[in-house]
């Protein structure tokens, strides 16, 4: 037997999409496919059976091999929404990042929304209450498009409200589910270091990480934003770091690489980039391990972090440069320490600070593009 239900906001808090989705198996109700316009889930009758379903937001039209392989499956597939499902626990979580990011941006939609309602019934509030205060009079015209208006605000109010709710919970619940494990280091933490603006030439870290490493200081920690590195002293040792910038990670993108003996150190994820910091091990007797070992890949990826990380400071930085110019001669005919001469001092801050990121940015790829061709 067949059925259908219909569930409006269930792409909103989906690890609640996925309990529920539990609980019908647990029913006897497994899930066979989905309408992402209708809103409505399509169900089999069958022997209830425990099992794990997870949500995932891909725009790669492809099942990963590593969950295949660990036991997921995939159910259905719409648009860019795949339901995957595991026959009882599943040892190995598909990532959430894509999920996250994708709900991130329709928060802040709702959000802005949800903000624009409050600032215009305040302002309407207050244009009201200054007619009544002031002795002043309103007029009611009758209209047919009042009802319109009324279903159309009541909607909006019912609406936008619960949908930035929802998403708000939603959010901070993907906020603690499962990630990849990282193994960690039990030993004391020694010094720490800054590494500032690294991200503008990764190669630079690397090698630096890797120095640090050969000298008998084992990277431990590194900071939630990658800026501060904790070492602990012990033996020297060769290790090959990789730092990694992805606009968006696949499901099997850890899995990928921990698959492989790189182990993960740092990844901080937005909503446009993710940066993902890898070391592994290696003796004398191999050869360095690359991340990416054709030269395809390597280029590519520097190409990545130029544009992606310093190509969008070149327009700022040639913007800046020419309000330096439309400002230097409105200072030159007033006084020398006036508002216009502090302007330029900051846009020429700003000029230095972007310039700087830019070039550092093209020139990795330089260094990059030396050693491929």
């Amino acid at each position: 037997m067949n059925t259908s239900i219909f569930r409006p906001f269930w792409s909103y808090d989906p690890i609640k999409t996925e309990e529920w989705l539990e609980k019908k198996a647990r029913e006897g109700l497994f899930l066979t496919g989905f309408n992402r316009w209708s809103r409505t889930f399509h169900f089999e009758q069958n022997d209830p059976s425990p099992c794990t379903y997870r949500l995932q937001y891909e725009k790669v039209d492809h099942f990963p091999e590593s969950l295949a392989e660990s036991g997921w499956e995939s159910v259905t597939k719409e648009g860019r929404w795949r339901m995957i499902r595991h026959e009882g626990d599943a040892n190995k979580e598909p990532l959430r990042d894509s999920v996250a990011a994708r709900n991130k941006v329709h928060y802040y939609m709702f959000l802005a929304i949800f903000i624009y309602l409050l600032i215009s019934a305040s302002t309407m509030g207050m244009l009201t209450l200054t007619v009544f205060l002031s002795d002043g009079s309103a007029t009611f015209v009758p209209s047919p498009y009042w009802a319109i208006a009324i279903t159309a605000a009541l909607t909006l109010w019912t609406l936008v409200p619960y949908s930035t709710l929802t998403l708000h919970k939603g959010l901070k619940k993907l906020k603690v589910a499962p990630v990849p494990s990282t193994e960690q280091n039990t030993r004391p933490i020694s010094f720490a270091k800054w590494r500032l603006a690294w991200q503008y030439a990764p190669d630079r870290l690397e090698k630096w990480l890797e120095t640090m490493e050969q000298k008998g200081y084992r990277l431990e920690k590194v900071s939630r934003r990658g800026l501060r590195y904790s070492f602990s002293e012990g033996e020297p040792r060769k290790v090959s770091y990789a730092a990694d910038f992805q606009k968006a990670v696949e499901s099997d993108y850890f899995y990928l690489h921990s698959d492989r003996g790189w182990r993960q150190m740092f990844h901080s994820s937005s909503s446009f980039m993710s940066w993902t910091l890898w070391a592994k091990t290696y003796t004398s007797e191999e050869e360095k391990p690359q991340l990416y070992s054709d030269s395809h890949h390597k280029l590519k990826h520097a190409k990545r972090v130029t544009l992606w990380q310093g190509g969008i400071f070149l327009p700022l930085t040639i913007l800046y440069i020419w309000l330096i110019t439309l400002n230097m001669g409105n200072m030159l005919e007033g006084e020398l320490f006036d508002t216009t001469f502090w302007l330029i001092v900051l846009q020429t801050i700003i000029v230095i600070e972007f310039g700087y990121f830019s070039v550092r940015s093209f020139l990795y790829y330089w260094r990059v593009r030396k050693t491929v061709y």
